[in-house]
């Protein structure tokens, strides 16, 4: 709940622009079949809506079942989610923490695919995040993330997940030059021509 609580109180000091989606989300460096890569961006696409949704059940069941190990590294845990046991706790967040959440937009985008072997996939992309907690103003995040996934009787199953944030001070550089006037090379006139 610890860890849940500090990734709302992180991404309040981050405010991207909001995103748009294009029809399909699988970046042109992707290198999978384009099979594979539409199947697994449906996968990722249902992922966000499901966050959205805070469908604590449907994202738990996005994992392969037979998987005894899983691993799971959100942005705002200090440490690996290892097995089955860490991910159901997990994603059956306490009640108290289920009542403070106003909402959660998880919008994923810039999906790369590459196949590994036949039935496992390296997935990377980056999610918008739009979150509030009641009662405060709403907050904006982007962040990484990556997967392994498992093609499965069922279809594709993450066994791996973890989320990379830039590190803050990259971060902080980041959100200051997206905020430059972006006819500021045209507008300008260096210091010394006034001379």
């Amino acid at each position: 709940m610890r860890s849940l609580i500090f990734l709302i109180l992180s991404v309040a000091l981050t405010c991207p622009p909001t995103l748009s989606l294009a029809a399909s989300i699988i970046d042109s460096e992707s290198t999978a079949p384009p099979e594979v890569a539409e199947t697994i961006e449906a996968m990722v696409l249902e992922w966000g809506r499901n966050w959205s949704s805070s469908n604590w059940g449907a994202i738990y069941d996005m994992w392969d079942p037979d998987e005894e190990a899983p691993y799971y590294l959100g942005e705002e845990r200090q440490r690996w989610l290892i097995g089955r046991e860490g991910l159901q706790s997990y994603f059956n967040p306490p009640k108290i923490l289920r009542t403070i959440m106003g909402g959660v937009i998880m919008v994923p985008y810039r999906l790369r695919v590459r196949l590994v072997a036949d039935d496992i996939a390296i997935v990377i992309w980056e999610n918008k995040l739009d979150m509030d907690i009641k009662g405060r103003p709403p907050i904006s995040d982007n962040f990484r993330a990556n997967a392994v996934m498992r093609k499965t009787l069922d279809g594709w199953r993450f066994i791996h997940y973890a989320e990379a944030p830039m590190a803050p001070l990259a971060y902080l550089e980041h959100l200051y030059r997206k905020a430059v006037d972006p006819n500021y090379a045209e507008i300008v006139k260096p210091m010394d021509a006034a001379e």
